[in-house]
């Protein structure tokens, strides 16, 4: 079975071929050159109401879509938001919002929680992708009235401040991400409260390296304790989580975030010409030293989340911004992955990189190749439904979160990350 460490870890002892070599930064044996034509809105629209269309045929009986073998050889059922039907809802639920003709099935979710509680897709947890948190906070933002639902969500949000992990998989990152979403939504103070604790958690534990001079988290996941870089579980993450809040968090705060950040980063470069990348976390092991080019490790994630530091004022962001661009121009020279067309280790997730810097910059360059990629990531999706019979119904690993790609590509100057942004 896959689990979510092999999906963003992309395990360790994956080989590559012969007749191509690691360059210092990265591995181009992950990456392959762009196809799919130049940009097409008309293409572009089709494929989401295709995608919308398959996800709308697929949903079972039991409340659930067909789990891809990719995310679970034995096709087990999965709920969460991660790669179960929580990420299908979100999915739907985001495209109807913005127009499509999907219908919003909101109304599993309860079903979807209860499934979840009597088969957790990992082992149980509260967390937001694989747990309880991302099934609950849209279910909350369909109903924000159901105070049962309010309530255990809430519960569950506290338990994350503290968590080990220190991240957005499980820890209370990812549920600042989802309190701070509630928040701006509903104007109800609990979720800014509890935004709030995770952040005093958060800058508490916030350390400078002994030996590295580097300022980072120990992060407690998938069995081993590491020092990550990127967006998923690191430094790159946890400032974002920071820099969406900065109007509810202490003032003398923010500056210090940007240049914390902006200083561990730039040590922890990769550089290559005028490239930069990072490797997987500051432990010098085979894994620590894995150079991925994606949202959950590397550059590419580093530039989604970063890219916002250019938008705050009175603070001096240029070592970090300069940092980004650099990091967006690997992006482009890695070109997509060969993964396939998801979010966390795919080229939606590598393109939502330019379209974020795009968002925040206004330099064309950065939409013209979100397009690019979109166009690619089109041409995955239909290749890999012909190779395995079945759509991916899935928010971070499959179409659901290509479809919301492809929406913010038409729809620029309304993109924003699904699944930690916008549910």
């Amino acid at each position: 079975m896959q689990t979510l460490e092999s999906a963003s870890l992309e395990s360790a002892s994956t080989g590559r071929p012969k007749d191509q070599t690691i360059t210092r930064i990265y591995d181009p044996s992950r990456h392959e050159p762009l196809a799919g034509g130049t940009w097409n809105p008309e293409i572009a629209t089709e494929e989401i109401g295709r995608i919308i269309g398959d996800f709308q045929g697929a949903l079972r009986s039991t409340g659930n879509w067909p789990t891809h073998p990719l995310d679970d050889e034995t096709r087990k059922p999965k709920w969460a938001l991660y790669s179960g039907a929580a990420g299908a809802v979100v999915s739907l639920r985001l495209l109807q919002s913005a127009g499509y003709a999907a219908n919003d099935p909101s109304g599993l979710l309860r079903h979807i929680h209860a499934s979840y509680l009597q088969s957790p897709d990992y082992g149980y947890e509260t967390g937001l992708q694989l747990g309880e948190i991302g099934i609950l906070t849209p279910a909350v933002l369909a109903n924000p009235d159901d105070r049962a639902i309010s309530d255990r969500l809430a519960a569950c949000m506290k338990l994350t401040v503290g968590h080990p992990a220190r991240e957005i998989t499980s820890g209370e990152t990812g549920m600042m991400h989802a309190a701070l979403t509630l928040f701006r939504k509903t104007k109800n103070e609990v979720w800014k409260d509890v935004y709030r604790a995770g952040a005093r958690s958060l800058w508490e534990t916030w350390t400078e390296h002994p030996e590295r001079s580097e300022w980072l988290w120990k992060s407690q996941i998938f069995g081993s304790v590491r020092c990550y870089y990127g967006a998923c579980h690191g430094i790159a993450g946890n400032a974002q989580v920071f820099l969406r809040g900065t109007d509810i968090l202490p003032n003398d705060w923010i500056e210090t975030i940007v240049q914390r950040a902006a200083h561990t980063l730039s040590l922890g470069a990769l550089r290559e010409g005028t490239n930069v990348n990072w490797s997987l976390s500051a432990e010098p092991d085979s894994v620590g030293k894995k150079r991925l080019v994606q949202w959950c490790h590397g550059a590419a994630g580093i530039v989604t989340a970063l890219s916002c530091a250019r938008r705050l004022e009175d603070t001096d962001s240029k070592e970090l911004d300069a940092l980004v661009d650099d990091a967006a121009e690997l992006v482009w020279k890695a070109g997509p992955l060969k993964k396939g067309p998801g979010l966390c280790h795919g080229t939606a997730g590598n393109g939502y990189a330019f379209l974020t810097l795009y968002h925040f910059s206004g330099e064309e360059r950065w939409l013209h190749r979100a397009r690019q990629f979109a166009m690619h990531a089109i041409q995955q999706s239909r290749q890999a439904r012909e190779q395995f019979g079945q759509g991916r119904y899935t928010l971070w690993t499959g179409d659901g979160g290509l479809a919301v790609y492809l929406h913010h590509c038409l729809m620029p100057e309304l993109s924003s990350f699904p699944g930690l942004e916008i549910f």
